[in-house]
């Protein structure tokens, strides 16, 4: 009995140890990695040739997962064509002003959930440049982690500042409302998902910052408040010549929440050279949680 005792204690510890043995041999569970994308933002010049748009219009989407184009609305049924054809997600609403801010994204990463496109202002009348502006938006289910994003996508009026300084003009009066109505907007969406923010808003970054004035994007948009947008170049700098000759006037933005309450982040950005356009575009990576 004694010895049949010390049997079963001696293969009781080797089973155990066999146990831990075979646990320690089995890798653990991973956390849950966050997943990434590429949102981008590219003024494809209007005049350009058919076969120079399609040059940016590839250049572009091969960076990028969601893009935000503007002045291509009268490219909308080429679009339409393109992305049924190549796997995107098109929206491009009426009427063709609307519609020059046109939003991408790619199928394989992102379902539709909603979409919208609202009215801003129109300073000149109907067909007279500057056209009306718009302000689109589409929310999408980030497939991998099951997250709402939000993309709004803006292009504001040209010849609006002086080096920071506001031009007194109708057309800058008119920009002022758009800069409000897309921070209204993004604020209306952060509750029922993640919100990215691009476009060409024709006010140069560090000019903005340095004159502060009130109702351009630095003071209207971002400021360095919480909870609040930011814009790359606030977070990694002004990268690059600029992204209109010496200036950096397109924007990729996010809405920044608190840490314990944030579930994406831009990580990086990069300036995208090479383009027919007289523009460059702007690619930023995202992390976004499970």
């Amino acid at each position: 009995m004694a010895g049949g005792k010390r049997w079963s204690v001696r293969g009781a510890g080797a089973l155990v140890g066999a146990a831990v043995l075979l646990v320690s041999l089995v890798p653990a569970t991973p956390a849950a990695a966050n997943s990434t994308f590429q949102a981008a933002t590219l003024n494809i010049l209007n005049e350009l040739n058919q076969a120079d748009f399609v040059h940016d219009l590839e250049l572009i989407t091969a960076k990028a997962d969601l893009v935000g184009l503007n002045e291509v609305g009268n490219r909308k049924a080429y679009l339409k064509d393109w992305a049924a054809d190549n796997g995107w997600w098109l929206y491009a609403p009426e009427p063709t002003q609307a519609a020059n801010e046109a939003l991408l994204a790619r199928k394989s990463m992102f379902d539709v959930l909603d979409k919208g496109s609202n009215f801003v202002c129109d300073t000149s009348g109907p067909g007279e440049v500057p056209p009306a502006r718009y302000n689109n938006w589409v929310r999408y289910r980030h497939k991998a982690t099951g997250r709402s994003v939000y993309h709004l996508n803006a292009h504001a009026n040209a010849s609006i500042e002086n080096n920071g300084q506001p031009e007194d003009l109708p057309r800058t009066a008119c920009a002022e409302q758009q800069f409000q109505a897309l921070k209204n907007l993004a604020a209306a969406k952060k509750d029922s998902g993640q919100v990215i923010v691009s476009g060409d808003l024709n006010v140069d970054f560090s000019a903005d910052r340095a004159y502060g004035y009130q109702k351009f994007p630095w003071k209207v948009l971002e400021a360095n408040e919480l909870p609040n947008l930011r814009s790359c170049y606030n977070l990694y700098g002004e990268k690059g010549n600029g992204t209109h000759g010496n200036r950096h006037i397109d924007y990729i933005y996010f809405w920044k929440r608190v840490e314990e309450h944030r579930e994406m982040w831009m990580t990086d950005y990069s300036i995208v050279s090479g383009t027919n356009s007289d523009h460059n575009g702007v690619v930023a990576a995202f992390s976004i949680s499970s």
